[in-house]
């Protein structure tokens, strides 16, 4: 089998606890990249949150991509240009967040490169923390969101999280879709977005297949795009249902568990 692009989830992935690319997985990446594999960043995080890890890998030198809202966008890493995007539409967004209050979410969404909020919470601050991005409140969130909106993200304890992902079943409304990214991170996007449709709908414009991609994830949100890769893997830090769909079992995050798995894939 021919591989020819390694797809990744970030948080929890790619990147250690330390919110970094280790030395090790660096190397190795750069040395495929070289080889002539092709890299894809696909994650729940913002644009802006992403750009300087693809800029570490050079994705632009050696034609890779940045997924990035759950695949929302789609960006040609080359030259940042966007190759399409999905989005929620603003009536949507509000009732997102009048589901969210109705439940005491803390939520948020992304605008100008910032984080967005009106209200305040104990994890309120862990997504900027994630991204880099600054966060910026405002006296009503639905007064701010006048536009489509890429995601929505409801943030709360992880048994309430767990609760309304259940009650919700992948499912807010006929526009829009639901998922976990983190077990403290419920995310709301346009119905068609998810990281395997949107790198589907990549693929049939670029001329490539799942049948070229290892991908690899940790949360549900992966788990489609896992499901399609002709080898799927799952972080060792995973949850139990990813690693029930995924097709291989690897080391986490912290012991470079990416390179452990290509090494033995690339081989067979």
């Amino acid at each position: 089998m021919t591989y020819k692009y390694i797809v990744m989830d970030m948080d929890d992935t790619l990147l250690t606890s330390k919110n970094e690319i280790s030395e090790v997985t660096y190397r190795y990446l750069m040395e495929k990249q070289k080889e002539g594999m092709k890299l894809i960043l696909a994650s729940g995080r913002p644009t802006a949150g992403m750009v300087k890890h693809a800029e570490a890998l050079d994705l632009k030198s050696y034609g890779g991509y940045i997924v990035s809202y759950n695949g929302a966008f789609v960006i040609k890493a080359e030259d940042q240009s966007i190759v399409f995007n999905q989005t929620i539409s603003q009536k949507d967004a509000h009732d997102i967040i009048d589901y969210c209050r109705s439940h005491n979410f803390f939520y948020l969404t992304y605008l100008n490169d910032q984080i967005i909020h009106d209200t305040t919470h104990d994890y309120m601050n862990i997504e900027s923390e994630l991204t880099g991005l600054p966060m910026k409140k405002v006296n009503d969130i639905k007064e701010a969101i006048i536009d489509d909106v890429p995601k929505i993200m409801g943030v709360d304890f992880e048994e309430n999280i767990a609760s309304a992902n259940q009650e919700l079943n992948g499912k807010f409304n006929d526009q829009v879709s639901s998922t976990i990214s983190k077990p403290y991170f419920l995310e709301f996007m346009n119905r068609e977005v998810s990281k395997g449709k949107s790198l589907q709908r990549l693929f049939d414009q670029i001329g490539a297949d799942f049948s070229e991609v290892i991908a690899f994830g940790d949360s549900l949100n992966d788990s489609d795009m896992l499901e399609r890769a002709a080898v799927g893997v799952a972080m060792g830090n995973a949850n139990d249902t990813i690693k029930g769909i995924a097709d291989v079992v690897t080391d986490d995050h912290d012991h470079d568990g990416i390179v452990t798995a290509l090494e033995k894939i690339l081989k067979a």
